[in-house]
């Protein structure tokens, strides 16, 4: 039986997602944690999954905001994909072959996107790779700014931004990093202190046109001077916002989980540690969240965060593990993440399986769980290396 609440924007519990023969994997079968982490070669079919992900939660809201900004795929399923996945990535999806079940029901697309009387709120947030080209010139760019054939999801995600920097996001005085009402002060010094070094990131409205721009005791920056890490992270910083509402209420309506892919580009390992406070806080809240990640230190504080948990080790080592004093904010978000919160791991490998090694546990036989699908595969071969040439130097 297909499933009847998918794509409604209603709230879908969704814990398990198996596939066949979808783009580049032949075969997967996932069950989510509070925390899922999705790692993997390029071109692997990390980004296609996570999209699948956004599609099965939100095709509803997807289908009405590709016909408000013109789109028309007239019932032709492959012009849908096209649109939706982007140009050449019709033919990933071949309904002869392709199977897809959440939770043991039958996901059906073209049931999908004929469905009437579906409700058109959007439950899912997924900020894509390619956020650094939602700023042009340091302005958001708007959805119709892009190609037919460029993805949906950085159309909709830079239009997202557009619309909160215009409508909401930016209080009087301009700021847009720090405010006070957005983040907790914990996470507000990590972030200031690790990626912007004391800069604000602000609204410039004195030229004809505005801008984001980076404020430094005074100075202006412009979006392209800035240093790769921080063109990266603001499209981020800004997306997180829309999750973190102010006025004290913990998540956003409606919303329910968070894809983030990447969240570690252009960022130093300090940095990084900052972003891992955010995503914490984001559990706390009570989202569910799935990231792509090439970051090994990403991978680490996960395994030692199971460990941790295994070991009743307490709140003490986690907040070491993240450079944050205890405060009640921290203390409280550390007990949350250790005694409530699953994390869970997927490898996606070259022979187009998923496969499941959320144990990340170094000694395991598995390479892929014992390299942490290949993310610490260099590091132990560097150990090996340097062992046997050390060996050999002292026979």
């Amino acid at each position: 039986m297909p499933l009847q609440n998918i794509g409604t924007g209603s709230k879908i519990i969704m814990e398990r997602i198996k596939l066949t023969s979808l783009g580049q994997i032949h075969e997967a079968d996932i069950s989510f944690g509070d925390l899922t982490v999705f790692v993997g070669e390029q071109a692997s079919g990390k980004s296609i999954l996570l999209q699948l992900v956004k599609l099965i939660s939100d095709a509803g809201n997807i289908t009405q905001t590709l016909k408000k900004h013109g789109f028309d795929w007239q019932g032709k399923t492959k012009d849908f994909l096209s649109l939706y996945f982007g140009g050449g990535m019709e033919c990933i999806w071949d309904p002869a072959v392709t199977k897809i079940t959440i939770d043991d029901e039958a996901f059906e697309l073209d049931r999908v996107l004929t469905k009437k009387g579906r409700k058109r709120t959007e439950s899912l947030c997924m900020i894509p790779a390619q956020r650094v080209m939602t700023l042009k010139d340091g302005w958001p760019r708007a959805f119709t700014d892009y190609a037919i054939g460029d993805p949906y999801i950085i159309k909709q995600f830079s239009e997202q931004l557009r619309l909160l920097v215009e409508m909401k996001l930016v209080p009087s005085e301009d700021t847009i990093f720090p405010q006070v009402g957005r983040l907790n002060k914990v996470v507000r010094d990590a972030i200031g202190e690790s990626i912007f070094g004391g800069a604000k990131v602000k609204l410039d409205r004195s030229g004809l046109r505005k801008r984001i721009v980076l404020d430094i005791a005074g100075s202006q920056l412009p979006f392209m001077v800035w240093s790769t890490g921080q063109r990266e992270f603001v499209p981020l910083l800004m997306g997180l916002y829309q999750l973190m509402p102010s006025g004290g209420a913990a998540k956003k309506n409606n919303l329910n989980w968070v894809i983030i892919e990447e969240p570690e580009m252009g960022l130093y390992p300090k940095s990084i540690t900052a972003l891992l406070i955010i995503l914490l806080d984001l559990l706390k809240r009570g989202y569910k969240i799935i990231i792509s990640t090439h970051s090994a230190q990403i991978l680490n504080f996960v395994w030692a965060t199971q460990l941790l948990v295994k070991w009743n080790a307490g709140s003490a080592p986690l907040l070491k593990l993240l450079d944050v004093n205890a405060t009640p904010f921290s203390k409280e978000l550390a007990k949350t993440i250790l005694q409530e919160k699953r994390f869970k791991t997927y490898y996606f490998s070259s022979d187009a399986k998923v496969k499941d090694i959320s144990t990340l546990d170094p000694e395991d036989p598995d390479d892929a769980v014992a390299d942490f699908g290949g993310l610490t595969a260099f590091s132990t071969k560097v150990s090996e290396v340097l062992s046997e040439a050390i060996r050999r130097g002292e026979a």
